[in-house]
């Protein structure tokens, strides 16, 4: 009877030993997974702050065109109107 217990015993405990390795080799495995998943995430983030700056490079380049354009655009307004004025001055001359 007490051969029986010792066995029994004896074969829990080596059902538990393997179900500890098992659960071991798991986490191992997981703990493997992860840090690829982490790795890749990093790979992401890398790429995504390259765009970020690469966007931002951009938007403030055509942020400075359009500057450029305004001014261009102000000071051809102020020679349109320079010159009209010159004409109605002429007009006015020419009809006296």
């Amino acid at each position: 009877m007490a051969k029986d217990r010792l066995d029994k015993m004896e074969e829990m405990l080596s059902t538990l030993i393997s179900m500890v390795g098992n659960i071991n080799d798991k986490q191992n495995q997981m703990v493997e997974k992860l840090d690829r998943v982490e790795n890749r995430l990093d790979k992401v983030e890398e790429r995504l702050d390259k765009l970020e700056n690469n966007q931002k490079s951009m938007r403030d380049e055509i942020m400075a065109k359009l500057k450029d354009m305004q001014a261009d655009q102000d000071h051809i307004w102020e020679k349109a109107v320079r010159n009209e004025r010159e004409l109605a001055k002429l007009k006015i001359h020419l009809q006296l």
